[in-house]
């Protein structure tokens, strides 16, 4: 007579195995996404709307490239522009904190 249990220790067997597959996707580093895009990309790594994106770009206040009429903006210029934008340890006039 075959174990009644044999089965059910199959599934979890297998239930055990999709977890750690799981556990392993969301311990992974995640995917830095496309290095170059529009509009969108400036959207996702600004988190600002386009209507924002587009009037920081008229007033050339953001890292972007124009070919052909379409905008671009590159994933590692738009963090840069985020990171020199940081208060923390900023100086103004050689004085800190604006003083």
């Amino acid at each position: 007579m075959q174990n009644p249990f044999a089965t059910l220790e199959d599934w979890l067997r297998r239930i055990e195995a999709n977890q750690n597959e799981l556990l392993q996707r969301l311990n992974a580093p995640a995917a830095a996404g496309p290095e170059v895009g529009g509009i969108e990309l400036a959207c996702e790594v600004l988190r600002l709307s386009k209507p924002r994106i587009y009037t920081l770009v008229s007033e050339r206040a953001i890292p972007h490239m124009k070919r052909g009429g379409r905008l671009t903006f590159s994933r590692a210029e738009l963090l840069s522009y985020l990171q020199a934008g940081s208060r923390k340890g900023a100086t103004t006039n050689g004085l800190t904190n604006g003083r």
